[in-house]
């Protein structure tokens, strides 16, 4: 089940940074750089950190498990 919720993170990840790609070509055009882009990068960036925080305590209950598991299996 980790490994499902581990999937679906990172395609949230791939999804959001295709936005803030699409959000940087709209910044990247000539001339005035419309508001809601700014906010758009700003918003997108935030939720890239949001699931990079995700991602990274996912892996380490999955690390404290194999830790754990490794513990009990020595006292065996």
């Amino acid at each position: 089940m980790a490994d499902d919720h581990l999937e679906d993170l990172l395609k949230a990840r791939t999804a959001l940074v295709n936005k803030r790609r699409t959000w940087a070509q709209t910044v990247a055009v000539p001339g005035d750089i419309p508001e809601n882009a700014i906010r758009g990068i700003i918003e997108v960036q935030q939720a890239i950190a949001a699931i990079d925080l995700a991602i990274e305590e996912l892996e380490e209950e999955e690390l404290e498990e194999e830790l754990e598991e490794a513990e009990e299996e020595d006292e065996e």
